[in-house]
């Protein structure tokens, strides 16, 4: 009977998945009222817990309405607001006696705000916050969202100020804090953590599409729990940097950015280190059939790996969106790698590299204005040093309805 659930559900789920197909529609529309949807979704994976050995296999079906509201001042001011429920069912929930166990239905949800205000034609500030609750362990280009399926609440919010200080010359102070924590206690010794980001930028517009800019920033690591007895695994960096951005067109824009770093940790025994860091990109964004984005990036970054207090990351990530039927059929192509290094903290880490390559291809087909489908496959590989290495496969397929 367990055995027929399952089947039933994966059936269910490749007729009826996806998510976020109309967030492009909604944005160019951009309608002072709420609007909303719902997603009927459902994910496969072959490594449940991203395990060596003993894989267990899983399938995830859940139901997501949203609702958003777009409020919009001509182009002095605007507020975006969502909600977001979630339902999930687990076909194998993992058994509590695993340490971070799974509910076979599970209740979620995110909640979120954006918002800008031009002040004087040269003066414009923004910020936003969004909350959720999920255990999505969701591999975005760049990093990792967590290792594992395990429930946990995160907060993330930011704020900007941009600043006209002359014809030719801006300035722009950014800042954010995130908010991690776990409801499974032995999860959360090691993964509960709290950063804070901020940086000041002064760019000078050249002409002829060139921008020259500077950059200080600063980025407080912190992580302190149980798990690690007395130690802080807290750190400190401070990026000091310079670059230059190419505007070629209004939807074609490279940038490429080089600098220093010099990192504190909080724990005594740990000596600072320094390194430089650098940073590109180049996006193609234009009404062609085909787009790209590709990016690279070295430097200090947050550990993927608990309870490290710091990684050195080199990682490359790009992506080609191909328009197989104009405004109906669009299909992606995504690729990710990242190398982090970790060094020695003693205290049972050695350090090493833990390396990650994920590869996926997805679709998304527009039924009718109120009707779209979606579907994907990705593979992810993580080969480390520093954690158990494994494999993982991923299918997802889907379909949104527009209310």
């Amino acid at each position: 009977m367990k055995r027929v659930g399952k089947l039933t559900m994966v059936v269910a789920g490749v007729v009826l998945v996806g998510n976020g197909v109309w967030a492009q529609e909604m944005e160019k529309k951009a309608p002072d009222t709420w609007e909303f949807s719902t997603t009927l979704g459902s994910q496969f994976s072959d490594n449940r817990d991203g395990l060596k050995s003993n894989k267990e296999s899983n399938v995830d079906v859940y139901l997501t309405p949203r609702g958003d509201l777009r409020w919009r001042d001509g182009e002095r001011s605007y507020l975006d607001v969502f909600v977001m429920p979630s339902v999930k069912w687990h076909s194998n929930p993992r058994a509590k006696t695993q340490g971070d166990g799974l509910n076979e239905t599970e209740l979620f949800g995110a909640a979120g705000v954006d918002l800008m205000h031009m002040i004087t034609p040269r003066v414009m500030v923004g910020g936003g916050d969004t909350f959720s609750y999920t255990d999505d362990p969701d591999i975005t280009e760049g990093g990792t969202s967590v290792r594992r399926s395990a429930s946990y609440y995160l907060n993330s919010a930011n704020a900007n100020v941009n600043v006209g200080l002359t014809e030719k010359v801006g300035a722009a102070l950014t800042g954010g804090a995130v908010t991690k924590r776990y409801t499974d206690d032995i999860v959360a010794q090691d993964q509960d953590e709290d950063n804070y980001t901020g940086e000041f930028d002064l760019k000078y517009m050249m002409g002829a599409g060139y921008n020259v800019f500077g950059l200080v920033g600063l980025t407080d690591l912190n992580a302190q729990s149980a798990g690690a007895g007395t130690r802080d695994r807290g750190s400190a960096v401070i990026s000091y940097g310079v670059g230059v951005e190419k505007i070629f067109s209004p939807d074609f824009i490279g940038k490429v950015s080089g600098g220093y770093q010099h990192a504190e940790f909080d724990d005594e025994t740990l000596d600072s280190t320094d390194t430089a860091n650098g940073h590109g990109e180049l996006t193609f964004r234009a009404a062609s059939p085909t787009r790209f984005r590709v990016g690279a990036t070295y430097g200090y970054f947050a550990p993927y790996v608990r309870p490290y207090s710091l990684q050195t990351l080199t990682a490359v990530n790009g992506a080609i969106d191909h328009d197989v039927l104009q405004n109906r059929l669009t299909l992606t192509l995504l690729g990710q790698y990242s190398q982090g290094d970790y060094d020695d903290e003693g205290a049972g880490l050695p350090g090493g590299k833990d390396k990650l390559g994920t590869v996926g291809l997805r679709g998304n087909y527009m039924i009718d204005r109120n009707w779209a489908v979606s579907a994907g496959y990705s593979y992810e590989k993580w080969d480390s040093d520093v954690r158990e290495s494994f494999d993982r496969n991923l299918v997802d397929v889907g379909v949104t309805a527009k209310l």
